[in-house]
């Protein structure tokens, strides 16, 4: 199963998104939408499951949406919320609620690891440029319970 990731869209749905996610079965989307219209736009090509990021929460249309998330595909449990804190020596700053793999955003970068038998994956944003961060989506792949994922830029 082929999962898009997407974040920090701030209301801004760059037009690329649609045939990076062409294939996918599923779209996750960790926060910062910026809109409802984004999450219309979004299931032209998938179901769609959000979380508000806080941006979203002074956003009538989007705050609403739950804070965390866990869905499960495929056997995979997948935790999403929109503020996780990672840390790049392998300790985990937040609990991943059992999950299989994490995603969140947030913080406009990239980024990719496993720790412990957990994926955590944050595809940067896809809105607006900011900071000198790449914009990108991302994908992540379930088969059997096994996961992987990887970055699609967007520029």
């Amino acid at each position: 199963m082929l999962i898009g990731v997407i974040c920090d869209t701030h209301g801004l749905l760059d037009q690329r998104v649609a045939e990076r996610f062409k294939d996918v079965d599923l779209i996750l989307h960790g926060g910062d939408v910026g809109g409802r219209d984004i999450l219309e736009k979004l299931s032209a090509s998938a179901p769609v499951c959000a979380v508000r990021g806080n941006v979203d929460v002074s956003d009538p249309e989007c705050s609403s949406l739950p804070q965390s998330l866990l869905v499960t595909v495929d056997g995979a449990h997948i935790y999403m919320t929109h503020i996780f804190t990672p840390s790049r020596d392998g300790v985990i700053g937040d609990d991943a609620h059992g999950a299989r793999v994490v995603v969140f955003g947030h913080s406009h970068q990239q980024y990719l690891a496993q720790f412990e038998g957990v994926l955590y994956f944050n595809p940067a944003s896809a809105g607006r440029k900011r900071f000198a961060n790449p914009r990108s989506v991302g994908i992540v792949e379930v088969t059997d319970g096994s996961v992987k994922a990887r970055f699609l830029p967007l520029e």
